[in-house]
């Protein structure tokens, strides 16, 4: 900032001086030309004077009385030269060289005077100006330098202190009052920035305050159901009963992770560290979740995948991106739901299509934006956006791929597995396998992103 204030300031210097500097010199330099000139005339008139008197009186002109004048020029080497009427010449001083500066009158006796200044001596006389106008010049730059250095530090010194002041509101740590620079303007950004960062930073608090709250208030119950739910597990002799147990069980463990990843989901989504997913197990755990949903709505939830489907990435975060999109195939789709894995050697994809009237064109190219969904839709638009972000947080990527019928697609990076030639179906009434290694959608094999670790 410094340096470009400086820069700045000098070349406006700069060319102040050439703009004004120039014109002025040649205007000198003019004026100093007129001076000489002024000067030859005043001798050019004692000369006249001199021959006029002279003739009129009958005596004829000589050299001597025309170098008695040239002699008492003492800062000018002239040269004077007469011509009478009867064409006499008489000259004095030494010759003036090529392009001399001329005066010229005539006298009362008809003579013709002539009085010449050399160049050389022209110069002379213009050299002292001209150094003048250096000087003025490398004064004027030299003041200017020093008025922009002041200035470049008087400006910079108080934007590098707000810079540090926004770094140290960014990082957490503790601040101090500002001191005024005396710059209305930065004092009053500086002060704008304290007052914001104090109630961002109040904000804050208050957030983590009631994250905190919420989590204490949602454990609570939630402890309280597990342990109901295992006295119904440990007592109940009906396997039925057993069973929805066990499930809603696991339901309140998914429940407790989401809440905890929620709440902590600033840290986790910076140090969360992708490990190998099993999709079976993932899958089978949502059929298990969403069947007794579908089947009330008489909805039929068909999941394929194969019997060893490893991917890079989080369990819970996985999951609950499974979740929303099942859900969303659930209230905004119609027919049958189904949940499609496909796998080659680098990606694996989940696919998660219904047989409804698909999405909106206009709406698709904006499904995952916050805030966004269907006109009949009465949700937040919040969780395809969240998904996305879960999944990306991870190294893969949700898409859309078809609006009509509607087709998710969840790209992940394929970790090893313990046996992939070998694929079996969950939840696949009709008996299909599927295990299609060749026949990826377009785009599908996703990069690992490079993730930043504290």
């Amino acid at each position: 900032m410094r340096q470009r204030v400086l820069q700045a300031t000098i070349i406006t210097v700069v060319l102040a001086v050439l703009l004004l500097g120039i014109p002025l010199g040649w205007s000198w330099m003019q004026l100093a030309k007129q001076r000489l000139s002024d000067e030859a005339s005043d001798i050019l008139d004692d000369v006249r004077v001199a021959t006029d008197a002279r003739l009129s009186e009958g005596r004829p002109l000589e050299e001597a009385l025309l170098q008695r004048i040239v002699d008492e020029q003492t800062d000018l080497n002239i040269a004077i030269s007469v011509t009478t009427r009867d064409g006499d010449t008489i000259t004095a001083g030494d010759p003036p060289g090529d392009d001399p500066l001329e005066v010229r009158v005539g006298g009362s006796e008809q003579q013709d005077i002539v009085v010449s200044v050399p160049q050389s001596d022209v110069r002379a006389h213009t050299a002292s100006d001209w150094v003048i106008i250096v000087v003025a010049g490398l004064s004027a730059l030299s003041v200017g330098a020093s008025v922009a250095l002041w200035q470049a530090q008087r400006i910079s010194m108080p934007l590098a202190r707000m810079n540090r002041r926004a770094e140290e509101m960014g990082s957490g740590r503790a601040r101090g009052p500002w001191n005024p620079s005396g710059i209305a303007e930065i004092d009053d950004v500086a002060e704008e920035l304290i007052r914001s960062g104090a109630m961002l930073t109040d904000r804050l608090e208050a957030e983590s305050q009631l994250a905190s709250n919420a989590s204490h208030q949602l454990r609570t119950p939630l402890t309280a159901l597990s342990m109901r739910l295992d006295e119904i597990l440990a007592t109940s002799s009906e396997e039925w009963v057993r069973e929805e147990a066990r499930i809603s069980l696991e339901q309140i463990d998914r429940l407790t992770e989401v809440v905890h990843d929620l709440i902590n989901a600033p840290r986790s989504s910076q140090n969360r560290t992708p490990g190998v997913v099993e999709l079976r197990s993932v899958l089978t755990q949502q059929s298990e979740e969403w069947s007794p949903a579908y089947r009330r709505a008489h909805r039929e939830l068909r999941i394929q995948v194969p019997s060893s489907a490893a991917v890079w990435g989080s369990t819970g975060p996985l999951t609950q991106v499974v979740a929303t999109l099942i859900e969303n195939a659930l209230m905004h789709g119609e027919g049958r739901t189904t949940v499609k894995v496909r796998r080659n050697e680098h990606s694996t994809v989940v696919e998660v299509t219904d047989e409804g009237g698909g999405i909106d064109p206009e709406l698709g190219a904006r499904i995952f934006e916050r805030s966004i969904s269907g006109r009949s839709s009465s949700g937040t638009g919040v969780g395809l956006a969240l998904a996305r972000t879960l999944v990306e947080d991870d190294g893969g990527r949700l898409e859309l791929l078809t609006e009509t019928p509607a087709t998710f697609g969840v790209f992940l990076i394929s970790a090893p597995g313990e046996d992939d030639a070998d694929p079996e179906t969950v939840e696949d009434p009709s008996g299909e396998q599927d295990d299609d290694l060749e026949n990826l959608p377009q785009g599908s094999v996703v990069r690992r992103r490079p993730r930043s670790r504290t």
